[in-house]
């Protein structure tokens, strides 16, 4: 089981990898992937932060049909595979995972919390009615993956330095009191595209069919802590029946792994408890 981590990890630096790559790709004529994180065309299909056309709506501007299309599919492919996204395409997920691993490594603690994602619900509700009420698109600042698919961008432009750092500051802010705390805090606690994949993610029926870690009862010998929940760096609890919350886990599977060691108790599943 944790060849699903490396291959997890490969496929994050090759997102990394094509984002950086990406405006010289384009320059150069080659369309088959064009866009950022903010509306991505990927083969003649349309991928959008469905946050992104929240707001465009927010301020009174019908959003175009690509960019309302692509947040529809987006969001479809969280009700199917819940929030990989975040754990297996997002750049910042990775830096993110990166920086909490270094400070775990040195040996502190974790912040136990428990319930983030109605916090996270009010930001986004701020955020939208800024953009209602003042006509600006506030939250773009905060959507991370889309600020660091621009950086590359920029550096191709060839812009000011300091117009590069500023659009890196909130990143590597983020990163920064990530890695002080021990705690992925903006995964948990801010990111407002992770409201809207994971609602989503929520929405889907137990029995149908759709991406699932479930957990068996009979199986688990753990005793004391359970190394599944030490292994989730959302601090998220998996012996769950049914397993982890759909709406903020992000399927990345060290839990999965990690159990396979301890009788088996958590597994992939393509439906519901069955």
């Amino acid at each position: 089981m944790k060849r699903i981590k490396w291959i997890r990890r490969v496929l994050q630096l090759l997102v990394i990898a094509g984002v950086c790559l990406l405006p010289w790709l384009n320059a150069a004529d080659w369309r088959g992937v064009s866009g950022s994180f903010f509306a991505l065309d990927f083969g003649g299909l349309s991928f959008a932060d469905p946050v992104a056309a929240a707001q465009v709506a927010a301020m009174g501007v019908l959003p175009a049909p690509r960019l309302l299309g692509g947040a529809v599919l987006s969001l479809g492919l969280a009700l199917l595979l819940g929030r990989v996204f975040c754990s297996w395409i997002c750049p910042y997920g990775f830096f993110s995972e990166l920086a909490h691993s270094l400070r775990w490594r040195r040996g502190c603690g974790r912040l136990q919390v428990r319930q983030a994602f109605w916090g996270k619900t009010l930001l986004l509700a701020m955020g939208l009615v800024a953009a209602l009420g003042a006509g600006f698109p506030a939250l773009g600042i905060v959507s991370l993956p889309g600020e660091i698919s621009l950086l590359p961008v920029l550096v191709w432009q060839g812009d000011d330095v300091w117009l590069l750092l500023g659009a890196a500051a909130v990143p590597l802010a983020a990163l920064a009191l990530e890695f002080a705390t021990g705690k992925r805090l903006w995964c948990r606690f801010v990111c407002p595209q992770s409201v809207l994949l994971g609602a989503a993610a929520r929405c889907l029926p137990a029995k149908a069919p759709g991406l699932r870690i479930g957990w068996q009862v009979d199986r688990c010998s753990c005793k004391g802590a359970p190394p599944c929940q030490q292994a989730c760096s959302l601090d998220l609890n998996p012996r769950r029946i049914g397993g982890p919350d759909r709406r903020d886990c992000t399927h990345c599977g060290d839990c999965v792994a990690t159990c396979a060691g301890y009788g088996k108790a958590l597994e992939w599943r393509g439906r519901g408890e069955r």
